[in-house]
């Protein structure tokens, strides 16, 4: 049996608008498809109103990822001109790039150029002036397993926490740690997270909190809120001389997530907890 595969060099025409005439209206607009797993490259033509190449010379362009939902940037990258003459440039994106993506969702692009003065010129994707395009990521082609992610923590910088924190009275001694991208920060679908904390004779509770702030910060108690475990009763989860590796998991779309420990005894229990591990 033969099967017969294809090798498309697929390039995206796009619009700057040299002048007040429109011209024709036909529509150039395709989804840009872009695939977890490999490196990316999308190529584009930029054309004036008349259809003629935009020269590029002296001139950068630049593409953004948008969130279609929020309308906030997920990444930008300068595209490599191939042809300024003939207005020819492509984007070349890493898989890394878009690892953290979440697959299946369609997005927002935009483009736009810089001339040597600093000024800007948006770029259209058709000849209606539509300034987004849409774009697809899709998911499974030559995937790795999503990096996991690890906490530290900051065992010389206690957090005194003045408000009741789990099953704690006020004014007692927490140890946060740093923060680590939550599901939301990492625009993924899935809210689901897994969690895994290594202790060696930890006696003392711990809580897994999260931050829908858009910057971590782990020294401002009310920029997060506490996240119960699946399958425990209360927010903290206590240990009793602790020697072991222990895992949960929880459901949050947070945009951070961070881990505070409150130890029985200090100094004895302080850095017991010697390792968290956080995959979402």
């Amino acid at each position: 049996m033969t099967v017969t595969v294809y090798v498309y060099d697929d390039t995206h025409t796009v619009i700057v608008n040299t002048s007040a005439s429109q011209g024709s209206t036909t529509m150039y607009d395709k989804t840009i498809k872009l695939y977890q797993g490999i490196d990316n490259t999308v190529k584009f033509a930029l054309k004036d109103n008349d259809r003629k190449a935009v020269n590029l010379t002296n001139l950068t362009v630049t593409f953004n990822m948008i969130n279609a939902t929020t309308n906030e940037s997920i990444l930008a990258r300068p595209l490599t001109v191939t042809n300024a003459t003939k207005g020819l440039a492509q984007l070349n994106l890493p898989a890394s790039d878009i690892d953290n993506v979440a697959g299946g969702v369609f997005y927002n692009y935009s483009l736009y150029t810089t001339n040597t003065s600093s000024e800007q010129q948006l770029v259209y994707t058709d000849l209606n002036e539509a300034a987004k395009g849409t774009l697809e990521v899709i998911e499974g082609v030559n995937s790795n397993p999503r990096a996991t992610q690890e906490i530290t923590f900051e065992s010389s910088n206690p957090n005194f926490l003045n408000e009741k924190v789990g099953k704690s009275a006020t004014g007692e001694t927490w140890y946060y740690s740093s923060a680590v991208s939550g599901a939301s920060e990492r625009n993924l679908t899935s809210a689901s997270h897994t969690i895994a904390l290594y202790s060696n004779g930890f006696d003392g509770d711990f809580i897994v909190e999260g931050s829908m702030e858009s910057t971590a910060n782990t020294t401002q108690p009310k920029d997060w809120f506490h996240i119960k475990l699946d399958g425990q009763t209360n927010d903290y989860v206590s240990l009793t001389n602790s020697t072991t590796i222990a895992s949960y998991n929880f459901t949050s779309m947070a945009k951070w997530i961070r881990v505070i420990y409150l130890p029985t005894t200090t100094p004895d229990d302080v850095g017991k907890i010697t390792k968290v591990l956080v995959r979402n």
